[in-house]
Formats: C-alpha cells, sequence, structure tokens
C-alpha cells in the first residue's frame, strides 16, 4: 500500500500563489510509491483564494494520477498557527509536510525530507542556511531572538529553522492530543516531542508574489508566544473550549 503524503500550505489572501505553487511542487512528486495530497488552509482570505483552489480541485482530479489537491476553509481568519493545527486535526497521512505558499520554501526539498523519514526520523527540520530576498530587519531580528533564547532563557530548539518542517503520523498525534491550547507555537511543540529529529538545510527562495505580512511587531509578539508556550501552567490557562476554540472549520468550503 501507497504512504500519504500531505502537503500542508497556509494561505490568507493568496490568490497569486495558488497555481504557481502546485505547478513547482508537483515536480518532485517523482516517486509513486507516496499519494501525494496538497492541502491549502483557506484562513479567512477575502480575495479569490477559494475560488482558485475549488477550481484546481476539479482540474486535478481530472487530469492528475497519484496527486490529489484539498482545501481546508476556516469560518475567518484565525492565524497561521491554527493553519498547522488543522493540518494535525483533520488529515490522515503518513507524512505532513507544513511549508509557504509563496514559493520561499523550496518544493525541490520533499524527496530528501521522504528519504529522512526513510531513514527512520519523526521530525524532518528545515534549516535556513542563506536568506535570499529577505529585509536586513527581519534577518537581524531572528537571529538575536535566536541567540537571547539560547543563550539567556535556555532554550534548547534548533536555531534557524522555520514552520517549514515535516512530522510523520504518530508525532501529528501525540503533538495534536497533547496541546489543546489556545498559546501555540506549534515548531516548538515538535521538536519537544519528536524522537528522532533529522535537520536538512536549504536556501531561502525570493516570494513568488506579495509582500511578506510579518513586520517588526509581529514577530516581536511571536517570539514572545514561544517563550510562554513553553509553560505547561499557561498553556493550561490558555487551554482551547468549544466557546473558545484553536479555529473554526467552515464545512460547506472543506474538502478533503
Amino acid at each position: 500500500m501507497k504512504k500519504k503524503v500531505a502537503i500542508i500550505i497556509s494561505c490568507f489572501n493568496e490568490e497569486d500563489n495558488i497555481l504557481p505553487f502546485f505547478k513547482e511542487t508537483k515536480k518532485y512528486f517523482t516517486d509513486d510509491k507516496y499519494e501525494y495530497n496538497i492541502v491549502y488552509v483557506n484562513d479567512g482570505s477575502t480575495d479569490k483564494t477559494y475560488d482558485r483552489v475549488s477550481h484546481l480541485i476539479e482540474e486535478v482530479k481530472e487530469n492528475e494520477k497519484n496527486i490529489k489537491v484539498s482545501i481546508i476553509s476556516f469560518v475567518h481568519n484565525f492565524g497561521h498557527e491554527a493553519a498547522m493545527c488543522a493540518g494535525f486535526d483533520k488529515l490522515d497521512a503518513d507524512y505532513l509536510i507544513f511549508m509557504d505558499v509563496d514559493l520561499q520554501n523550496p518544493p525541490a526539498k520533499i524527496p530528501e525530507i521522504l528519504k529522512s523519514f526513510e531513514e527512520g526520523a519523526d521530525c524532518v527540520l528545515l534549516r535556513r542556511v542563506k536568506y535570499n530576498a529577505t529585509s536586513f530587519i527581519k534577518v537581524f531580528f531572528s537571529k538575536s531572538y535566536y541567540l537571547f533564547s539560547k543563550i539567556i532563557l535556555r532554550n534548547k530548539n534548533e536555531r534557524d529553522v522555520s514552520d517549514f518542517f515535516a512530522i510523520d503520523k504518530s508525532l501529528a498525534k501525540r503533538v495534536s492530543e497533547k496541546y489543546k491550547t489556545r498559546l501555540r507555537f506549534v515548531r516548538s511543540f515538535v521538536q519537544h516531542e519528536a524522537k528522532n529529529i533529522k535537520i536538512v538545510d536549504y536556501e531561502n527562495a525570493a516570494r513568488n508574489s506579495g509582500v511578506s505580512r510579518y513586520n517588526f511587531f509581529k514577530l516581536a509578539k511571536l517570539a514572545m508566544i514561544s517563550e510562554l508556550s513553553r509553560s505547561k501552567f499557561l498553556r493550561d490557562k490558555h487551554k482551547a473550549t468549544i466557546d473558545n476554540p484553536v479555529y473554526v472549520i467552515d464545512e460547506t468550503k472543506t474538502k478533503i
């Protein structure tokens, strides 16, 4: 039986990146022992993101073998972390790969990621070794945060890794079941729960279309949440509930 691979991408107003991401990514679906599913998580987009993914789903059904396109739609914008959580919770796949839709994370690394799983990894972290077309302030802030976190706060998480990572089914289940919280920093949860981490280096590419929505203040907020989320007490204080969930799916616009 073929193993299932899910590529999970958070999308907020990314209409111009939907088709380019698909065309580039499918080039690396070269091993026919896998079934591939590209899952666009529509995070409350107000542009044509949903329409373009829906059209792509129908095209792929007619023209592609061994490749599937799916969509998970939120009722409004819940954020990138929530989109990753939806991937943990809703998808039945042997391997889950989390990427950005703007092609800054190179799909060319997918075969190497899958090879790492075959060699026994349950988590594959993609480490940036070069920042291409990234603002100086973003690079400076990112590197400063990792240095401060490692030396002052004794955080043992890997440096220069982002939300470009991959996990197997068992790790996805552990993270999903253990971290029912709105105080989310998924890449940290994954590293804490993983039993066999493999590091794969990559160069950050230029964004295909649009502009980054992360500014200095959003990066500062993310850094703060990353540290606060290490506390079980604080995670429990912000526990997800029916009235205050991590995300809410629009079932009428979700096709998995």
